[in-house]
């Protein structure tokens, strides 16, 4: 397989645009967008089901259940749930049963049963409180353990994950004071857990056991290189003063399917830095910082470890960066105009439309 569709939640633009990308050249080209009933924070693609599921700014909150067709990758509605609040995070457990949710207004996470027709139902079957501000969920690869993050409490929480979808026992392990911890990010192989801090601008490494589920900690890197002058960010709820001007605001984190090289975003200085990690000692190291679109708030690997792309939620463009297999380095292969807001970008195989 080597063309994707790819799907950019544009939350500004109340559209999520649906481009063609070839995984051997680097051409992303624009196929069609799906309107919206509201702003779209976040997306999850479901394999299993062909669908795309949407987190809507509706009144109520909603989940949009979107049926990806079979060729071509254009987008039709086939249903959508009430949420209980906004989410800000979607993912989809390995069986494509369940849709995971994280709420930072809501402070909690949930899950939610997947129907056979690959809708999403209204109750969670679980929810849960990690600590103030869950910011993102995610499945273990084998479906066993649910691991989120509270930005609010400086934690890593998790359970494990029955077939029913219930959650047992909640256990955490503390990060750096003031850290926020933001999303999360398996090495392929599922031994070790990264997560990306966005106050701070570390990324924080846990080797994990398979069998219980639990972390430790083996190492930390900040990934905000000085030279770009960044001192601590602080939350940002609308509740407290207003960070200042060069504050921190680390935001997404990606692994190379190869498990070598990391890229992180971080929004107020516009750059995404480049990390790589030791095979043997597991260590990372800061390879170099690249200037990219204006507040980088999501991006995506491609399913080949070829290329990233990567969106600007203000400069509302997209960037395809080369990677290079030896020095994961980065080298722009193009760039292009989208709706406003682009904040977040899925893959999903392409089949060519059939001809009348």
């Amino acid at each position: 397989m080597t063309r994707f569709a790819v799907y950019v939640a544009c939350h500004e633009g109340l559209k999520i645009e649906v481009l063609l990308f070839d995984s051997t050249s680097g051409a992303l080209v624009p196929l069609s967008q799906f309107s919206t009933a509201a702003s779209v924070h976040c997306l999850a693609v479901n394999r299993a089901k062909d669908k795309l599921y949407a987190a809507l700014a509706t009144n109520p909150p909603s989940i949009a259940s979107l049926h990806i067709t079979a060729q071509g990758g254009s987008l039709q509605e086939s249903a959508a749930a009430n949420s209980i609040a906004r989410l800000a995070y979607l993912a989809v457990d390995p069986s494509g049963h369940f849709l995971l949710g994280a709420s930072y207004e809501g402070s909690f996470v949930s899950v939610t049963r997947i129907d056979d027709n690959g809708e999403v139902t209204e109750t969670p079957v679980s929810k849960r409180h990690p600590g103030r501000h869950a910011h993102a969920v995610l499945s273990s690869p084998d479906g066993r353990f649910l691991y989120a993050t509270s930005l609010g409490d400086d934690q890593i929480v998790w359970w494990a994950l029955d077939e029913g979808g219930q959650l047992g026992e909640q256990k955490s392990l503390p990060c750096s004071p003031n850290s926020g911890p933001r999303h999360l990010h398996f090495s392929p192989n599922s031994a070790l857990l990264y997560a990306i801090h966005e106050l701070s601008g570390t990324i924080t490494s846990y080797s994990r056991d398979k069998v219980t589920g639990e972390l430790t900690e083996i190492g930390e890197l900040c990934s905000t290189a000085p030279e770009l002058g960044l001192v601590p960010g602080t939350i940002r709820n609308g509740t407290g003063p207003a960070p200042l001007v060069n504050a921190i605001w680390s935001a997404e984190l990606q692994v190379t399917p190869n498990g070598r090289f990391l890229y992180a975003t971080e929004r107020t200085s516009s750059t995404i830095a480049v990390l790589a990690q030791d095979d043997h000692t597991q260590s990372l190291t800061l390879r170099a910082t690249v200037k990219t679109e204006e507040q980088p708030r999501g991006m995506a690997i491609d399913p080949t470890g070829n290329f990233l792309i990567v969106c600007g939620e203000v400069s509302n463009r997209i960037s395809v960066y080369r990677i290079d297999r030896t020095s994961g380095l980065l080298s722009r292969q193009s760039s292009q105009r989208c709706s406003a807001g682009p904040r977040w970008i899925e893959f999903f195989p392409y089949q060519e439309a059939s001809t009348p």
